[in-house]
């Protein structure tokens, strides 16, 4: 079942046939790519276009995907350094990671 956050103009939908969060944006699109391993979100890789770097859309990205995650009642594995630093930065999510 896709799952989807909205951020304001900024949606984070889940495609799980892809294993694929996506955030579409004016100019672009961001993604991270996942896994599912039972309850958990096991998150490997984002990538937002170079031209948008240092705006916020990372973060926003992230977000979608602890919010997500704390819908679903799932937890979250940052393999990918980004989400894990953003983590890191936001400890009110903490009890989401696995």
């Amino acid at each position: 079942m896709t799952q989807h956050l909205e951020a304001g103009p900024l949606v984070v939908v889940e495609r799980p046939e892809s294993g694929l969060f996506e955030l579409d944006f004016p100019g672009g699109r961001a993604f991270a790519v996942y896994r599912s391993d039972g309850d958990r979100i096991v998150v490997t890789h984002t990538e937002v276009p170079p031209a948008f770097n240092g705006r916020g859309i990372g973060s926003h990205l992230a977000e979608g995907i602890f919010k997500i995650a704390r819908a679903s009642g799932r937890r979250v594995v940052p393999r990918c350094s980004f989400v894990a630093a953003w983590a890191h930065r936001h400890p009110d999510y903490a009890d989401l990671l696995a």
